[in-house]
């Protein structure tokens, strides 16, 4: 069970903080929630209650180590990492993002900038990915790598040597 000020990574809205366990208003089921604050992304300042008897759209975020380990493995941007097939790239957007996993998704963001820094703009697709992974990843490396989230980037390219 996670605590209150306790910091969790949900699947869909990235790094949040938990800000209190409680029933719903209303509810006289005795049911309880986690009161989650997104710290990241189009959901920062949103409030999302999750049942605490059903939380495996929960875990503990990456560690520093994790992190750096995710960091060091991230996907060489020098070679081509655009998937050109919508049809699979919307797929594989959708699956990589419903299980939450890093390590599959820093690929397809890198593959969505290389495609956005190839034609200057990204189609909706792209795009709705973009805005959706970017806060996830770099939300969690920025907490578990204890910097801003803007300095994730140059620090994964540094990291990397590209």
């Amino acid at each position: 069970m996670f605590e209150i000020n306790e910091y969790v990574f949900h699947l869909h809205c990235g790094v949040c903080k938990i800000r209190d366990i409680a029933t719903l208003p209303g509810d006289d089921s005795g049911n309880k929630y986690y009161v989650l604050s997104p710290l990241f992304g189009d959901d920062k300042g949103n409030i999302v209650r999750v049942p605490v008897n059903n939380s495996a759209s929960l875990r503990k975020p990456l560690d520093k180590d994790e992190a750096i380990r995710l960091v060091k493995n991230w996907p060489d941007i020098r070679k081509e990492l655009y998937v050109t097939d919508s049809k699979l790239r919307k797929q594989l957007y959708e699956q990589t993002l419903s299980r939450g996993n890093l390590s599959e998704l820093a690929p397809l963001l890198e593959g969505a900038y290389q495609r956005k820094a190839k034609d200057g703009h990204l189609n909706s697709m792209d795009a709705q990915f973009v805005n959706r992974a970017t806060p996830i990843v770099y939300g969690e490396l920025s907490l578990a790598l204890q910097m801003p989230f803007e300095e994730v980037p140059e620090f994964i390219r540094k990291t990397n040597g590209f």
